[in-house]
């Protein structure tokens, strides 16, 4: 089921199942849309002025301009993903690639090692983000606990350039030289939410193979 929410039930949400985890419950699955336009902040960033609402996620990163994405969240234990965040991230974002690899779509893992300086996520190559031909296609960011981990991210189904530079200030050539929307790669929202579930499904079958 996709849910739609504004911006703050979507981030509280995904919260809420966050600190259920660091609780001993879960795995918990989410895939959302955006009432309306929202800016989502990194958790240590500073907010701006912006013509739409500001909301602050639980997770860290640039800030990010939803309204036209499908987005997503896995929360569960750390034990069966990884010694640290970077292997949990990296199995997690490799399992996704296959996904929407299966949509005929040849992609990539960004291994950017450097420091982050820009305020928009869009700039910057994070680390084990999925890019088509070094251009941002999925978004992603994660936190972890004591016990568990929440990543969420966005896929880029489509995007209105000229409305998004009109909200961000980011002259919409510059927008399109940095990322690429599924829509642009002839991909329907029918084939990405299919290729969402079946990575909801990658991630189940791994649990269930796992073995301490």
């Amino acid at each position: 089921m996709i849910e739609v929410l504004d911006g703050y039930e979507n981030m509280q949400k995904d919260y809420e199942n966050f600190l259920r985890v660091e609780e001993g419950r879960g795995p918990f699955f989410r895939l959302y849309l955006w009432k309306k336009s929202v800016i989502s902040l990194g958790f240590h960033q500073e907010s701006r002025d912006f013509p739409v609402d500001v909301v602050k996620r639980p997770t860290g990163g640039g800030a990010l301009l939803h309204g036209w994405d499908i987005s997503f969240s896995v929360v569960d234990v750390k034990e069966m993903w990884g010694t640290s965040p970077k292997k949990i991230y990296l199995r997690l974002m490799g399992l996704l690639k296959e996904s929407l690899e299966s949509l005929g779509l040849s992609l990539e893992l960004s291994n950017y090692g450097g420091s982050y300086g820009e305020y928009f996520c869009i700039f910057q190559p994070t680390f084990g983000e999925i890019t088509y031909r070094g251009k941002k296609l999925v978004v992603c960011a994660m936190r972890v606990g004591k016990r568990g981990f929440l990543l969420h991210g966005s896929l880029f189904l489509a995007l209105d350039y000229l409305r998004a530079e009109q909200i961000t200030g980011i002259p919409s050539k510059r927008l399109r030289d940095r990322m690429i929307t599924f829509e642009e790669l002839s991909v329907s929202r029918e084939e990405l939410l299919k290729a969402v579930k079946d990575f909801f499904t990658r991630v189940l079958l791994c649990k269930a193979s796992y073995s301490p």
